[in-house]
């Protein structure tokens, strides 16, 4: 029975209608694939360096960008700094008293509720 399935079998260049493989077709085909194997390789190894030197030159920038952001923040950290100390009641007032303002030293405030607004003195 095995001997008969072996008998029927068809190899696979047969089915395509080739008297030979592939290989054996090709002038010195041991050669040819070897040669193909390392231009592949080649191509993909110089795909690769290319590709990791352009990350790295990616890398360099994004490091300058950091630099810059970091100054930046330095920057903004000293005038939130300085617009907290002009806008503190000190300076404010020092600032009044330059412009020619006087402080009050008796103040009467108006209560809305009484339905009154009139005050007299």
């Amino acid at each position: 029975m095995t001997r008969s399935l072996s008998l029927t079998m068809t190899r696979p260049h047969e089915k395509l209608g080739l008297k030979q493989p592939l290989g054996r077709r090709l002038p010195k085909g041991l050669v040819v694939w070897n040669v193909l194997l390392a231009g592949f390789t080649l191509a993909f190894l110089v795909t690769y360096i290319v590709q990791v030197n352009r990350a790295a030159t990616m890398s360099f920038g994004l490091r300058d960008v950091e630099k810059k952001v970091e100054v930046l923040n330095t920057e903004v950290m000293a005038m939130e700094d300085k617009v907290a100390t002009l806008s503190s009641m000190q300076a404010l007032s020092d600032r009044a008293v330059a412009l020619g303002f006087v402080t009050v030293d008796n103040l009467e405030f108006v209560n809305p509720a009484s339905k009154s607004y009139a005050m007299a003195h």
